[in-house]
Order: structure tokens, then sequence, then C-alpha cells
């Protein structure tokens, strides 16, 4: 389709420049018919490749993995955080996640839509290059436990904007809105998963190590639009989004420099 548009935009430019070398008086008839212009080409609607690239695009992922590895080498609410997700009853439960029939039918339609429009959509890797040591001295100093890690994560990972990008996407009507509303359809199935013997267990383990389970909920119930109505029971419908929490300042922090 790309050479068949640039041949046509080749004959368009060619017949330009012939009339061109024409005075306009010794232009042939058309038969009193006016010359019309070529309908303009309308461009073609993003993929939803482009659309979930876009998304993409607005994270940063290095800074965020320097974040990550200063906080696994010197903070212990995190290490604990990344232990439990890692353990026997962690894996189970992400097996049984990725097994829901609904996940596996959203995840095949978006491999279809993908396909269709011989695009491809790939994560960032995140490879951590872990050392025993501080890359600087002063790292053990710039960590605040989970809380801190939350704070800090959002200057990287800006929730704010990927919502504001998401919903002017909806707006649009394409290919974006059906994935966003098939999305959608997903909460049941993530509400069933939270009460799984295996994420109960890993939860209460989270809770233990003092990670805020109900924080980290609401924060990827306002990155996917599940949100909870005023008892704390799902809705299906589209409400007034969790105020996800804001960057704070937390005195005597200092940010490293982010490595080029």
């Amino acid at each position: 389709m790309a050479i068949i548009a640039l041949g046509c935009l080749f004959l368009i430019l060619l017949a330009g420049g012939s009339q061109a070398q024409w005075s306009p008086h010794l232009v042939p008839p058309t038969n009193n018919l006016l010359v019309q212009p070529p309908p303009a080409t309308l461009a073609p609607p993003p993929t939803l490749s482009q659309d979930l690239d876009e998304i993409q695009r607005l994270i940063q992922y290095k800074p965020l993995n320097q974040l990550l590895v200063r906080y696994l080498i010197n903070d212990a609410e995190f290490q604990s955080f990344v232990r439990i997700i890692n353990s026997n009853a962690a894996f189970t439960a992400r097996w049984r996640l990725l097994s829901q029939p609904e996940l596996i039918i959203f995840l095949q339609w978006v491999d279809q839509q993908l396909l269709a429009s011989g695009g491809s959509f790939e994560m960032e890797e995140q490879r951590l290059k872990v050392s025993l040591l501080n890359q600087f001295p002063y790292w053990s100093g710039t960590v605040f436990g989970w809380q801190g890690f939350l704070n800090e994560v959002q200057l990287y990972f800006p929730l704010y904007a990927i919502r504001a990008h998401i919903n002017a996407k909806v707006l649009q009507q394409g290919i974006f809105a059906q994935f966003w509303l098939r999305l959608q359809g997903l909460q049941v199935m993530y509400e069933r998963w939270l009460s799984s013997v295996e994420t109960t267990q890993v939860l209460a383990e989270l809770q233990k190590a003092g990670i805020n389970t109900v924080q980290l909920d609401g924060i990827i119930r306002e990155l996917f639009g599940w949100n909870l109505n005023v008892n704390g029971t799902a809705e299906s419908t589209t409400l007034a989004p969790v105020t996800p929490i804001a960057p704070t300042v937390i005195p005597g922090a200092v940010l490293p420099p982010v490595l080029v």
C-alpha cells in the first residue's frame, strides 16, 4: 500500500510539473470542463501497535530502571516486595491470572489486531544490571521505604499523563477505543482473581511486610479504569477516578543524576 501511494504521488507531481512548462494561454482546452484537483488523501487511522507505542513512550525507562536498582540494593521494604512477588504463591497466582479465559480471549484479540495491521508491539525490556555495591555512595541515603518508592516512581511513570492520553485516544473512536472497551470487561476477572486463595495469600504477605495493598490496588484500578464505589465493591460503570498518590518531596532527599 505504501508503494502504491508513493506511485500516485509521483504521477501527480509529474502532471503538475508538465503543466507548469506551458504558458496558461497554450494549455489545450478541456471541453469547457475545469480541471479538478485530486482529492486530498486522508491519513490512515493509527493501528493498535502505534497507539500502544505512543503510550509506552510516555514512560522514562532508563531512570525508572535506575530507581528499581537503587531501591533493590538499599531499601528493606522494597526488597521484601520483590521477594514476595517472586514466591511460590505469587508464581501460582500469576499462572492462575494468565489462565483466566477472559484474559486469554483478550490477548488473542490483541494479537489478531496486531497481525491484521501488519505491525507489532514490544514492551521495553526491563533487564536490570544489579551489583552488590552501590554505583554512587549516596544511594543508600536516597531510599525511603515503599511509600518513597511510589512517590518517586511517578516521576518516570506519569499516571496522570498516561490516563489523559488514553482518554484522548478513546474519544477518537478508533481501534484503541475497542481495545479499551475490551480491557474494561476484564474488571470482573480481576475481582475474581483477587479473591483466589493464592492471591489472598500474597496480599496478606505484602501487608505483613508493610506494603499498602489497598493503595497498590487503587493505582492498578486507576491505570486500567477499574474503579470502586463508596462501599468498596466493584462497579461496571465509569466512576470518578481514584486520586493517585501525588509526588511528595521528602526532607533531605536528593534525587540521583540520570545516567546517559
